[in-house]
C-alpha cells in the first residue's frame, strides 16, 4: 500500500520522510554494541528510530547501524527492509545537512540514497532542487518502430457484460438497479510486481478469480503499472502488445464470473512513483489510451486515476498539493474525453476531500479501527452528496491473529454499510507466497507486514477472517455457497 515542489535551498530540509512504522522503542541503547550481531544492530536501530523525526542528530547513528544490515540483506523482524530504512535515514540526514547549509555533505547523502533505490523520487528531487542533477531524457525508439508497435496491437472486443455503472445520488447503479460494491483488492499470490509485466500463468489468475467469486465478492480493484503496458516513453503511449493481451484475457475472465473491475491507472510502483508530475503529458496520454481501448467494456466499473495520491504531497517527496491536484484534473479531463461510459475516481488515503472537484464519486483508504472510520465517513458526508467508496480496508496477520483481523474487518464493513457508503473493498485477497516470482527486483521481504494482509494464505487456504467477512457478503437468510 510518495510525492515534490522543487524546493529552494532553504526548504530542501523542511519535510522529512516519515520513518516506517516500528515496534515499541527500547528504553536505552545497548551499552556495548556488537556490530557483528544483527540482533544487537536491530535493537540499536529500534531504540532510536521513533525519536529520529524530532531528534535529527540520531540519523548518522541509525545509518551506521543499518549499513551492515543492508549490506547483508538482513531485515529486522517485523520491520521494513533494511535497505528501505537506510534510504529513509540517508534522505532525512541529507535534509538536515542542507538545512544547516552543508550542501556538499547533503548531496553525498542524497546520492547515497539514490544509489540504494534509483526508482524512488525523493532523492533525485532533492538533488534537482540543489541544482546538481537534471532528469535523464526518456528512452525513445524510432518512429518506425513506435508505429509498428502500435499496429501490432489487436483491437479489443468487449466481453458482452451488460450495464455500465452510473452515479445516482449517493449511490452507484447497474442496469438502473442499486449496486453496492462488495469487493477486494487483488494481486496474485505467486507473482510480485506488475501483474501484466511478465507471462504470468493464466491458471493462477483463473484459480484466484474463482476463489474470489465463490466467496461472494462482486468487484475487484486492480492496479495497472504503466511500465508493464507501455514502452519507448519518449515516443508517448506506445503499447506492449503481449501485456495488453494478458489484460484483455483477465477482463474476459472476470466478466465470465460476473465480477466488476475498478482499474487503477497509476500507482506508486515503477515509473509512476513520482513521474506523473515530472512527465504529466506521458502519463495523461497513457491513461487516455487505456480509457479509449476499454470504453465499451461494461465489466469495468470505474477508473481509479491514482492510488494514494495524497501521499505525493504529504510524505516529503516535495510535490505540492496544488501540483498533484492540477495533474489529477488533467487526468480526469482526458480520460473523460476518451470514455463517456465509465465514472472516474481517485483513491486518496487521508485527504479524499481534495479530489471532490475532479471525481464522479469519492474514494478513500482506511487501515484504522471502525470508530475512526465512522468519523472519516461523517466528515466526508458533510462535504459532498457524491457517492463515497471505501477502496481499501485491511489488517496484516503479522501484527495480529487471524480472528482479530476478521473481527476488525467485519466491524469496519458493518460501519461502512450502516453509514450508507457506496461500498467497500478489502485489502487484500492473497498473502504473497515465499516462492513468488518477482517482476521488479529487488523483491519485497515476504515476511514483512505488507505481504500478509490477505484473506487467503499464499497456499489458497482461507484465513479465519474470510469466514467473518462473508457474513457481510450475503443477505440474512441467503445461503452461502
Amino acid at each position: 500500500m510518495v510525492r515534490i515542489v522543487l524546493l529552494s535551498l532553504a526548504l530542501v530540509a523542511c519535510t522529512p520522510i516519515p520513518p516506517a512504522a516500528s515496534g515499541p522503542p527500547l528504553a536505552t541503547l545497548i551499552p556495548t554494541l556488537d556490530t557483528t550481531s544483527p540482533e544487537a544492530l536491530c535493537a540499536a536501530v529500534e531504540a532510536l528510530w521513533d525519536r529520529a523525526g524530532s531528534d535529527g542528530p540520531v540519523w548518522p547513528s541509525i545509518i551506521g547501524y543499518l549499513e551492515p544490515l543492508a549490506a547483508l540483506a538482513i531485515d529486522c523482524p517485523g520491520q521494513a527492509p533494511s535497505a528501505d530504512r537506510l534510504y529513509t535515514a540517508r534522505y532525512n540526514q541529507g535534509q538536515s545537512l542542507a538545512a544547516a547549509g552543508d550542501i556538499s555533505a547533503a548531496v553525498s547523502q542524497f546520492e547515497a540514497a539514490r544509489a540504494l533505490n534509483p526508482a524512488r523520487p525523493e532523492a533525485p528531487a532533492a538533488l534537482s532542487a540543489l541544482g546538481v542533477m537534471t532528469p535523464e531524457p526518456l528512452a525513445r525508439c524510432s518512429d518506425a518502430d513506435a508505429a509498428a508497435f502500435q499496429a501490432s496491437l489487436p483491437s479489443y472486443e468487449p466481453s458482452g457484460a451488460s450495464g455500465f455503472a452510473r452515479v445516482e445520488g449517493r449511490f452507484l447503479t447497474l442496469n438502473d438497479q442499486p449496486f453496492a460494491v462488495r469487493g477486494i483488492n487483488y494481486s496474485p499470490a505467486h507473482y510480485v510486481g506488475p501483474l501484466f509485466g511478465a507471462d504470468l500463468p493464466r491458471q493462477d489468475t483463473t484459480t484466484e478469480l474463482e476463489l474470489i467469486r465463490q466467496a461472494g465478492f462482486n468487484t475487484i480493484r486492480l492496479a495497472l503499472t504503466s511500465d508493464a503496458f507501455f514502452q519507448c516513453p519518449g515516443n508517448g503511449a506506445v503499447p506492449i502488445s503481449a501485456a495488453f493481451g494478458r489484460l484483455d484475457a483477465f477482463i474476459q475472465q472476470a466478466a465470465g464470473r460476473g465480477l466488476r473491475l475498478i482499474l487503477t491507472l497509476t500507482t506508486s510502483s515503477g515509473r509512476a512513483a513520482g513521474s506523473p508530475y515530472r512527465e504529466p503529458e506521458l502519463f495523461v496520454a497513457q491513461a487516455a489510451f487505456l480509457a479509449k481501448r476499454y470504453r465499451d467494456e461494461a465489466t469495468i466499473l470505474a477508473w481509479d486515476l491514482r492510488s494514494g495520491g495524497d501521499r505525493d504531497y504529504r510524505s516529503g517527496a516535495g510535490f505540492s498539493r496544488e501540483e498533484v491536484l492540477l495533474w489529477l484534473a488533467r487526468m480526469a479531463e482526458q480520460v473523460r474525453s476518451q470514455d463517456g461510459n465509465h465514472p472516474v475516481t481517485a483513491s486518496w488515503e487521508q485527504d479524499a476531500e481534495a479530489t471532490l472537484p475532479y471525481v464522479d464519486f469519492v474514494s478513500f483508504q482506511h487501515y484504522d479501527n471502525a470508530i475512526s472510520l465512522r468519523q472519516r465517513i461523517a466528515a466526508l458526508r458533510s462535504l459532498t452528496d457524491k457517492p463515497v467508496l471505501l477502496t481499501a480496508i485491511g489488517y496484516s496477520t503479522t501484527q495480529m491473529g487471524e480472528l482479530q483481523q476478521g473481527q476488525l474487518l467485519l466491524d469496519a464493513i458493518q460501519a461502512a454499510e450502516y453509514d450508507g457508503l457506496a461500498g467497500w473493498l478489502v485489502w487484500t485477497a492473497f498473502d504473497t507466497s515465499p516462492d513468488a516470482t518477482c517482476a521488479d527486483p529487488p523483491c519485497p521481504v515476504i515476511n514483512s507486514p505488507e505481504q500478509h494482509f490477505g484473506l487467503w494464505r499464499a497456499d489458497y487456504q482461507p484465513k479465519a477472517a474470510l469466514g467473518l467477512v462473508r457474513i457481510a457478503l450475503y443477505e440474512p437468510g441467503e445461503a452461502l455457497p
